[in-house]
C-alpha cells in the first residue's frame, strides 16, 4: 500500500505500517494521558500519565495487529494468498487475494478477527481484575488493561456491525453471496447497511459535540470514513466483475521502441522528441528494461549528455509482471500497486508485450459507463 513503510514479516507476511499512523497514536496518547487516565485513575504525576497513555497506545496497535493476523492466518489455512497487513488509522486491511473466494472461506475469515478481539477482551479483563486488588495490586498496569479490555470489546462488538467493510459486514455479504450467488448484489445490500451505520455514527458525533459530551469529533471521522470506504468496496466489486472477464491480452500492446542500452538520454530526446510512441524499452543480451518518461525527474543539459537511457529504465526483473494467462483484473490491481502506465506481460524469461493502463481504463468505462460488455458488444437490455 502507498505510503506504508514495512516493520517485519511474520508467517509470510509482511506488515506495514501507514503514515496516517502516527498521527492518530500522538493523538490517542495524548487524549488518554490528559483526560482519560487522570479521570479514573487520579493522583499520578503528569509523565507517568504519559506513559501509561503511550504504552496503552501501543498495547493497542498490537491488538489490532492480532486481530488482522487472525483474519490471515484463518486465509492461509484456507490456501488463500496473504501478501501483507497493513496498520494505518481506525484499524488495519489485510492484503488478501480473494479472487474465486468461497462464500464459507469468507465467513470464517471475516469472523475470525471480532473473536479474537473478544478473546483479548476476556485476557484484559481477568488481568486488570488480578492487578486491581489491593493492598498488593499494581495501578498503572490496572489502569492500561481497564483502557485495553475496553477497547478489544469495543473493537470486537464494533466489527460485527452488519455493515461491509466490517467484518460482520464481510460475514453478512458471504452469507448473502452464498443465499443469492451474485456477488455484486450480495456487496451492494452489505454495503448499503455499511453506510447506513456510517451515517448513525456521524450523525451520533454531531449529537455528541453539540450536547458537549466527548468522543463526538472522533464518531464523525469514524462515520466518514466508513462511509467512503463502503463506497469504494463496492466499487471494487463492480471493477473486478468487469475485468475478471477479460484477458490481459486484450489489453496487451507489442508496439514499443527498442533503444540501445548506451544511447545518451539526449540523444534520445532528440531523436524522439516528435515521436507519437510511449513505450521504450531498453534491452541488450544482460539487460532489460522499462523506460517511463513521466517518472523521470528533470536535469540539467549537461547530465542529458552524460546518463544514458540505460540508468534511467527500470529492470524488468524488479516490476510484478504478468502472465499472458493473467485477467484484467490482475492487470488493474498490479499497475494500481506499483504506479506504472505499463506493466510487461512475461512468459517465462520472454517478453511477449506490456498491458497499457490506458487500455485497460477505456475498457472499464466503456463497460460501466455506457454498458458495453467484456466481449466488446452492448448489453442487450432487457424489459421490464
Amino acid at each position: 500500500m502507498r505510503g506504508a513503510t514495512k516493520l517485519f514479516r511474520i508467517f509470510g507476511i509482511d506488515v506495514q505500517l501507514h503514515f496516517s499512523w502516527w498521527l492518530v497514536f500522538a493523538l490517542l496518547a495524548w487524549s488518554l494521558s490528559s483526560s482519560f487516565f487522570p479521570q479514573f485513575f487520579p493522583g499520578f504525576e503528569p509523565k507517568t500519565y504519559w506513559l501509561m497513555g503511550i504504552i496503552s497506545a501501543l498495547l493497542l496497535f498490537a491488538s489490532v495487529l492480532l486481530h488482522e493476523l487472525s483474519h490471515s492466518l484463518v486465509a492461509k489455512a484456507k490456501k488463500v494468498k496473504v501478501e501483507s497487513i497493513t496498520l494505518f488509522f481506525f484499524g488495519g486491511v489485510a492484503s488478501i487475494d480473494d479472487e474465486n473466494l468461497k462464500p464459507s472461506t469468507e465467513f470464517l475469515m471475516a469472523v475470525a478477527g471480532p473473536l479474537f478481539s473478544l478473546l483479548l477482551f476476556v485476557l484484559f479483563y481477568l488481568i486488570h481484575l488480578l492487578l486491581d486488588q489491593p493492598p498488593n495490586g499494581n495501578v498503572f498496569w490496572a489502569a492500561i488493561t481497564f483502557y485495553l479490555y475496553q477497547l478489544n470489546l469495543i473493537l470486537a462488538l464494533f466489527n460485527l456491525v452488519p455493515g461491509y467493510p466490517l467484518d460482520g459486514g464481510r460475514a453478512f455479504r458471504a452469507l448473502l453471496y452464498a443465499y443469492y450467488k451474485d456477488v455484486k448484489k450480495a456487496t451492494r445490500i452489505a454495503a448499503l447497511g455499511g453506510r447506513s451505520f456510517a451515517f448513525f455514527l456521524i450523525l451520533f458525533g454531531i449529537i455528541s459535540i453539540a450536547s458537549g459530551s466527548g468522543g463526538g469529533l472522533w464518531l464523525i471521522f469514524l462515520g466518514g470514513f466508513l462511509y467512503f470506504i463502503a463506497g469504494r468496496s463496492y466499487e471494487q466489486v463492480l471493477i473486478k466483475e468487469v475485468l475478471s472477464k477479460i484477458s490481459v491480452t486484450k489489453i496487451m500492446t507489442n508496439k514499443y521502441v527498442l533503444l540501445e542500452p548506451s544511447l545518451r538520454f539526449s540523444e534520445f530526446l532528440t531523436k524522439y522528441q516528435d515521436s507519437d510512441e510511449e513505450m521504450y524499452v531498453v534491452k541488450s543480451s544482460s539487460f532489460c528494461g522499462l523506460l517511463d518518461i513521466k517518472n523521470i525527474t528533470s536535469m540539467p543539459a549537461k547530465m542529458q549528455k552524460i546518463i544514458s537511457v540505460k540508468q534511467l529504465a527500470f529492470p524488468l526483473s524488479k516490476i510484478d509482471a504478468l502472465r499472458s494467462s493473467d485477467s484484467a483484473y490482475t492487470a488493474y490491481r498490479k499497475i494500481s500497486e506499483q504506479d506504472l502506465e505499463f506493466l510487461p506481460v512475461m512468459e517465462k524469461s520472454n517478453l511477449l508485450g506490456f498491458a497499457s493502463k490506458t487500455k485497460l481504463m477505456r475498457k472499464l468505462i466503456l463497460a460501466l459507463k455506457f454498458g458495453v460488455g467484456s466481449n466488446g458488444r452492448r448489453k442487450k437490455q432487457t424489459k421490464k
